[in-house]
């Protein structure tokens, strides 16, 4: 390499650092955005794989295969309307400023069709595992508990989670965004109703909390 490519490359290189150096924090709408359109492109591909896969042999065999496939549609449904909330005009974001945008409000009460038992566990869950935890604890401590259950029953949680939703409007989405650091995601799951769901084993919660912190059950 000569001299002058040698310096290109560094100016190059100094030229990227300057643009794209510091790098802002994503605003929570727009990661939240990107993740609910990664989740779509997920069931697209999950979907996909149907084309694929052998036919059913017994009408038992036919009858999960619509169970599971229903299930991958209503999704897909969800998904795409979390997609088109984030999108619309009563979703959109003030101007950029250089203060962070405040959380929203907390919703003064669960939805009407909410269950309130488990907030008599904690009235505010110090992290998101030990929310989840709540969750599994109120429905008898199951090693998996499908995603949409869980969402459900974090719904019924007062305060914010992980200071950027509301427990009340957090999304299987948006649940994903929060565990993701923890390095817990859903898995597909086939439960004892015999229906493959996405969903959360509890050991990988416990797993991911550490030894010496408040949030461990005893």
């Amino acid at each position: 390499m000569t001299n002058h490519t040698a310096q290109s490359v560094s100016l190059l290189q100094a030229l990227m650092a300057t643009v794209l150096e510091p790098r802002p924090a994503p605003h929570p709408r727009h990661q939240a955005l990107l993740d609910a359109h990664a989740h779509r492109l997920e069931l697209d591909a999950e979907l996909n794989g149907w084309a694929s896969r052998p036919l059913p042999i017994t009408a038992a065999d036919s009858d999960k295969e619509l169970d599971d496939l229903a299930s991958l549609l209503v999704e897909c449904g969800r998904a795409d309307k979390q997609i088109a909330l984030l999108l619309g005009a009563d979703a959109c974001c003030p101007p950029c400023v250089a203060e962070p945008v405040q959380p929203p409000a907390v919703r003064p009460h669960p939805a009407e069709d909410a269950h309130p038992a488990p907030t008599a566990t904690r009235q505010a869950a110090p992290c998101i595992l030990a929310a989840c935890l709540d969750i599994f604890a109120f429905h008898g401590s199951p090693d998996a508990l499908s995603s949409a259950d869980l969402v459900a029953g974090l719904h019924t949680l007062p305060g914010i989670a992980e200071g950027r939703w509301p427990y009340a409007e957090l999304t299987q989405t948006r649940l994903a965004t929060l565990l993701r650091p923890y390095e817990v995601a859903s898995r597909d799951i086939t439960h004892d109703d015999g229906r493959r769901r996405k969903s959360y084993r509890r050991s990988a919660l416990l797993a991911a909390i550490p030894a010496d912190c408040d949030c461990r059950p005893s």
